[in-house]
């Protein structure tokens, strides 16, 4: 590596470049792996090509075909000097006609027997220069030759005595320095854990030891440990399996593809009962030892506890200070648990979790937790594994045992375990946000509580604080492609749809791909006009999931555009393809059909959805639909029980709460009291689908207060991007056209209901607006 090193230097010296370039140092590093240097010729035409092929040599890729020892290189290199000072020394006395054979003469009695190649034989004749080109050749290549050997003095002696004297000193200068004094990592770098290397032929040690290591070590503020998911996608990246293990080979090949600055290999291996653990943490180019511990444990069950000692010795050779370690350093057992089989069987269930097979996932963290029921981060993704699987009850169960015994967890897993306490099972909004905030504090390498700020901004605006937060993740983890689909949804909910196309185009480029980014792609389509774009998305949706999600979108984008019977088919479909969904898809079935003052049919369809699932999500629906059509008497009921079994729930105390009683006082007239209701809404402005403004906006015109009915109207026609795909968009069109034509602005409702008329022109004609509106339209005239 010496000798490649010198190369460059060589390399760089002659050329005024490096050999190995690029944009990012991913890039430079890939460079080296991969590709060959420019031509020197290139750079320097006045260096002799046997120099250049020196330089070459010593910059093989494969080191056994570099010089072996530094003597021949300086061999190779004293003789090209010599060459040199004796070829130009011949074109000052010979001149041209005669320097050929001369020259090769010299050639030929002066190889190196160990380099055929060079033979230091002239390329042309130098009978087909000029006397004063050969001679200004020579000169240039004599000097740049005497600028690359300018440092060798005459005297070996004293040359020795230098080399011995820098040598000292430089590593003098490393060894009390830097080895004692620099951190082998900073803040800014990435570790990549490899999978442990068993010798021990116990299977129970099998990924459960590199789960109980990335515990111990993701207590840190201080390192930053890629992610499985970032490890699967580098994995498939390479065109392997990503459920392939990660061999020290296969994480150092990682490692230089994205610029990962460590390895850890972690080796178990068994001497009689004894077991021996040790860890060495590798530079993630030249998988040189930059740091190591090891630890011994006395039988297996003491296996745990002695590679939680080792981890928290290496994290201070790593240049973690010891306040920090005292501060995040609880014993491996407790963040995780002290059970091998209990870690073994999540360490599994992990593998599937990862992978998206979450029903596979399900069994696997339910056995840890058989083993070891105080296994907090097990019931943590349990939870999240229900929750995917639309096992709602199930999942907030989860989370409540995950909650229970959150001491028992890291404090990172503790962080993420409250937030989603908070936000899944009790409701408190707020809290769940300041789990998020004391996260990001703590942790400020973490990409994922900035995400999920983010998330939680675009659920219920400011949209601003959407941008800064999934900025800010997408800048500590570019390669998760949910931190890019969150960004876009940030943009787009500021009317910024250019800024978001350009976000999931650039993401998709680089191979990063969501459900939701096509789902955005297709409602920017779609507002846009661009039926082209809007084919594609569905294209892609239809070989993703078909009978589904073509089919949700397509029911929205009907419903948009008045087309309720059109938008009923689509949904009929889904839920045929997708049962899971059935709760969900069928309430918001429920709502389109109060929307559209169809309320024969909501009793029934909300009868259905709750069949499914009583959740409070579509109790919710289910209730709003109900006020909507004016069923007083069934939408309370469900407002009793959400507020008995989710008492503290912040979006439905302030938002749907309010929007359903608000909806029953504008059933009985009372607008000024709907008002009133809705107040508590305007924090969460962005949440409910338009419902709270439009509401609120009609209670306004029930007063007859035609202008504040008209600006709640104008609110959402100014705020499109925030629910794309709505009917209440279209039917604000119509609201701002009849609360301008209340105020007195009868041109401005004239236009609006124009508008109206141009979206809805292919509406169904059952729809009741269509005839209301002409009726209307034409009194204005």
């Amino acid at each position: 590596s010496d000798i490649w090193s010198l190369g460059v230097i060589l390399y760089e010296m002659a050329a005024g470049r490096a050999p190995f370039t690029g944009e990012t140092k991913t890039d430079v590093i890939v460079a080296i792996a991969k590709t060959e240097p420019p031509p020197l010729a290139r750079f320097a035409p006045g260096l002799p090509p046997e120099f250049e092929w020196v330089v070459m040599k010593a910059l093989r890729k494969n080191a056994d075909e570099r010089y072996q020892t530094i003597k021949e290189l300086e061999s190779d290199l004293k003789k090209l000097k010599q060459k040199v000072v004796f070829q130009t020394e011949l074109e000052r006395s010979l001149g041209p006609d005669r320097l050929t054979g001369a020259i090769t003469t010299f050639g030929d009695t002066d190889v190196p027997h160990h380099s055929s190649h060079l033979s230091f034989q002239a390329s042309q004749p130098a009978t087909m220069h000029s006397t004063s080109t050969v001679q200004s050749a020579a000169q240039t290549r004599a000097s740049s030759v005497e600028y690359i050997f300018g440092g060798i003095k005459r005297h070996k002696l004293t040359a020795a005595a230098v080399a011995v004297a820098v040598v000292l000193l430089v590593g003098g200068i490393w060894f009390l320095g830097f080895r004692r004094s620099t951190p082998a990592l900073t803040n800014k770098d990435t570790i990549l854990l490899a999978d442990f290397v068993n010798t021990t032929g116990d299977p129970v040690f099998d990924d459960t030891l590199k789960q109980a290591l990335a515990a111990q070590l993701r207590q840190s503020p201080f390192l930053d440990i890629l992610s499985e998911e970032r490890v699967r996608d580098a994995l498939k990246f390479m065109e392997k399996s990503p459920d392939e293990p990660v061999s020290p080979e296969i994480a150092h090949e990682i490692a230089l593809r994205q610029g990962i600055e460590v390895v850890l290999v972690g080796k178990i291996s068994s001497v009689g009962n004894q077991y021996v653990i040790s860890l060495d943490a590798l530079n993630g180019e030249t998988s040189d030892t930059i740091a190591a511990d090891q630890a011994e444990a006395t039988n297996k069950e003491q296996v745990l506890k002695a590679l939680g000692e080792a981890a928290s010795r290496l994290r201070e050779k790593l240049g973690e200070s010891l306040n920090d370690i005292k501060k995040f350093d609880a014993p491996i057992e407790q963040v995780t648990t002290s059970k091998l089989e209990a870690l073994r069987y999540y360490s599994l269930g992990l593998k599937e979790h990862s992978s998206g097979r979450y029903d596979e996932a399900i069994p696997l963290y339910q056995h840890a937790i058989q083993v070891d029921q105080r296994f907090a981060i097990a019931h943590a993704r349990l939870a999240t594994c229900y929750n995917n699987t639309k096992q709602l009850d199930a999942a907030r169960a989860a989370s409540s045992k995950a909650y229970e015994y959150r001491d028992r967890a890291s404090e990172r897993e503790k962080l993420y375990v409250e937030w989603n306490y908070y936000g899944a099972v009790t409701g408190e909004f707020d809290k769940a946000g300041e789990s998020l905030d004391v996260w990001k504090r703590t942790f400020p390498r973490d990409w994922e509580p900035h995400h999920l700020l983010a998330v939680r901004y675009t659920l219920t605006g400011p949209f601003d604080k959407a941008i800064e937060e999934a900025s800010e993740a997408v800048r500590l983890n570019d390669k998760e492609p949910k931190v890019h689909a969150n960004l876009a949804n940030a943009f787009i909910g500021l009317n910024r749809f250019e800024d978001g196309k350009q976000v999931l185009r650039n993401a998709l480029r680089q191979k990063l791909e969501t459900d939701s980014m096509h789902q955005h792609l297709y409602h920017l389509a779609f507002i846009s006009g661009d039926a082209a774009g809007m084919k594609e998305q569905l294209d892609w949706a239809s070989k993703k999931s078909p009978g589904y999600l073509p089919n949700v979108w397509q029911a929205r984008a009907a419903e948009f555009y008045g087309k309720f019977a059109e938008a009923n088919q689509f949904i009929e479909k889904a839920v045929d393809n997708n049962r899971d969904a059935a709760a969900q898809l069928i309430s918001q079935q429920a709502i389109r059909a109060a929307t559209f003052r169809d309320c024969g049919k909501v009793s029934a369809l909300t009868s259905k959805a709750l069949s499914f699932s009583r959740d409070l999500l579509y109790l919710e629906h289910s209730a709003h639909a109900l006020a909507a059509c004016g069923q007083a008497a069934a939408a309370q009921s469900l407002v009793s029980e959400m507020q008995k079994r989710f008492p503290q729930d912040t979006l439905q105390n302030s938002v749907w709460i309010p929007l359903i009683r608000a909806q029953l006082e504008l059933a009985r007239g009372n607008g000024a009291q709907a008002v009133q209701l809705l107040e508590s809404t305007r924090k969460y402005e962005v949440y409910g689908d338009y419902w709270p403004q439009y509401v609120r906006a009609q209670a306004y015109a029930k007063q007859g207060n035609g202008l504040q009915a008209a600006n709640e109207f104008r609110y959402i026609l100014d705020h499109r991007g925030w629910h794309p795909l709505s009917p209440l968009y279209v039917l604000a069109r119509l609201g701002y056209a009849r609360a301008s034509a209340q105020s007195g602005n009868t041109a401005e409702a004239r236009k609006a209901y124009q508008d109206f008329f141009e979206l809805w022109k292919n509406a169904d004609a059952t729809v009741p607006f269509i005839a209301e509106a002409r009726q209307e339209y034409d009194k204005l005239k």
